[in-house]
């Protein structure tokens, strides 16, 4: 539910009289879009997310404005996540929710149920952060149909996605809209900025060496937008994973190739990966890839901007080791 942010002047009147009592507003330093005179309120949204790299996209937007909760802990992935009751508390309370879309959040259902749970109606509580995005559809035999959830890989695409969230804010809170907006174009500016720097920056590497080898297809927007090739044990964290035909596909893959190293995601067990560079005698890089997850404050993909040059670098430096 909605809370507020009072300035730390009145909060000092105020507790002259209140001594010892506990309330739930809390100094706003910045004022920015209430006069800076710093004795305002300051509108506060509940937002709850999916996954962490939204959580990022929703704080950079939302600012001062914006108090967000993530549902899928770091590390962790939001296919196969089973949610707790906590969750439903926060999905109760929630003034918005922001999610993924295309399946994403889908296996076994568990967002649909906890939406239902919580009492929840899309596109008035909930929405899916990739609706009216370009998507492609999965590649794997029984998957046809579906679509490839994976766009925030692509710096392009994730503008999309802060468009998105800046239009979804502003509905929810018109009175901070400018303050939303020029957010979000800082935001896609600094993602325009990214594209920029990387792209054609994959062309001089051999096409033979050009080939990016991950346990889950997630890479396919990134490739597409930067000329990079991927190649994947399993597309989709829904299907199986690491099946003997899939294995026996990826190896003749990489053999075919002069691929130099073979990359670990952060959110999937390595030993998948682990033993395709056993069977193919290529290396595996020392650096992980991020998808479905930052990482942790201290990492290198604390952010989504830091996610995504993490990304290029790590994959670049990999495809074009000796």
């Amino acid at each position: 539910m909605k809370k507020f942010l009072v300035g730390l002047s009145l909060m000092l009147m105020v507790g002259f009289v209140l001594v010892g009592c506990e309330g739930d507003t809390s100094p706003d330093n910045e004022a920015a879009d209430n006069g800076g005179n710093g004795d305002s309120y300051v509108e506060i949204l509940d937002v709850l997310s999916t996954f962490s790299v939204i959580s990022d996209m929703i704080v950079q937007v939302g600012g001062q404005h914006v108090d967000v909760t993530t549902i899928v802990p770091i590390g962790e992935t939001p296919e196969d996540y089973e949610f707790t009751p906590g969750d439903v508390i926060n999905a109760t309370n929630a003034d918005v929710i922001f999610y993924n879309g295309l399946e994403f959040e889908h296996e076994y259902e568990w967002f649909e149920n906890l939406m239902e749970t919580a009492g929840r109606e899309k596109d008035v509580d909930f929405f899916a952060l990739t609706d009216g995005l370009a998507a492609v559809r999965l590649l794997s035999e029984g998957l046809e149909d579906y679509y490839d959830p994976h766009l925030w890989m692509d710096p392009l695409l994730g503008m999309g996605y802060i468009d998105n969230i800046v239009a979804i804010l502003s509905d929810f809170m018109p009175e901070a809209a400018d303050y939303f907006v020029a957010n979000g174009a800082a935001m896609n500016e600094a993602l325009q900025a990214i594209y920029d720097e990387f792209s054609g920056h994959f062309d001089e590497i051999p096409a033979a060496q050009n080939l990016l080898v991950t346990a889950e297809g997630a890479f396919r927007y990134l490739g597409y937008a930067f000329g990079i090739n991927t190649g994947f044990i399993w597309e989709f964290n829904a299907e199986d994973e690491g099946t003997p035909e899939q294995f026996i596909r990826i190896i003749e893959i990489v053999n075919a190739s002069e691929v130099r190293y073979l990359f670990v995601e952060s959110s999937i067990d390595p030993d998948y990966i682990e033993q395709v560079s056993g069977e193919t005698s290529v290396p595996i890089w020392d650096e992980y890839l991020f998808t479905d997850s930052l990482s942790e404050a201290n990492g290198p993909a604390a952010t989504y901007l830091a996610f995504l040059r993490h990304n290029l670098e790590t994959i670049y430096a990999g495809l074009t080791a000796e």
